[in-house]
């Protein structure tokens, strides 16, 4: 019985000794994007993250500041939603996927920045590192693929989350499903209620006219938001 026990807990026992020491000074946070078109469309939609580590006092010589951002698209930026086969991707920066959105005529949400613990950085680290490698390709619909293969712009930020597995459906697209995203991410977040919008402004975002969210459904899908304006 204890060799089986040891055989379940040695990684995790492992983790504890080769885990990265962190500096009381450092910290990380968490930006999820949602764009869309209105009417929305989900061709013309995206979700995209933004995760930011931070080292020493701001303002202070010794402070650093580093962003690493997970939008997965097609190299064309043309989203085809029932192409038959996969296609090259690409993960773009922060500011190239803002003017591609923008330009777009999609509107862009923001959830957060959040401060949050270091092993969601850490985690979607090692998502960038496998978005980059070339191994993974583009597919809108990618319901039946593994997302370490195949990927479609949510599932490439939601795996940071729930790790590596065959897909079945996405939650909604544009601001929908950036909020579902943001709210299955609140376990590594360090309250949800206090954002620190000097990150925003640090990334450069205050050029561009995005919309601030709360922690709360913007109810913009396709048929939540035909309700809505129904009842309006």
């Amino acid at each position: 019985m204890l060799l089986v026990a040891l055989r379940y807990w040695l990684p995790a026992l492992m983790t504890l000794f080769v885990a990265p020491a962190v500096r009381a000074d450092e910290a990380y946070y968490l930006l999820i994007f949602g764009s869309q078109r209105t009417p929305p469309r989900a061709r013309h939609s995206h979700t995209f993250g933004t995760f930011v580590k931070t080292s020493g006092q701001l303002g202070s010589p010794d402070f650093t500041f580093e962003s690493h951002t997970i939008s997965w698209l097609p190299q064309a930026l043309q989203i085809r939603m029932f192409a038959l086969l996969p296609e090259c991707g690409e993960n773009f920066d922060l500011h190239a996927t803002v003017r591609y959105a923008l330009s777009d005529e999609q509107r862009i949400s923001l959830w957060g920045p959040y401060q949050v613990t270091p092993d969601l950085y850490e985690r979607a680290l090692k998502q960038v590192v496998v978005l980059e490698s070339g191994d993974v390709r583009y597919k809108a619909l990618d319901t039946g693929r593994r997302s370490d293969r195949v990927s479609n712009c949510i599932h490439a930020v939601s795996t940071v989350e729930g790790g590596y597995r065959l897909r079945v459906i996405s939650p909604s697209w544009g601001e929908t499903a950036s909020y579902y995203i943001a709210r299955r991410f609140k376990p590594w977040i360090i309250g949800c209620s206090a954002k620190h919008d000097w990150v925003a402004t640090a990334l450069g975002l205050d050029a561009y006219p995005i919309i601030h969210r709360e922690f709360e459904n913007p109810l913009s899908g396709a048929i939540l938001s035909a309700l809505r304006l129904g009842r309006e």
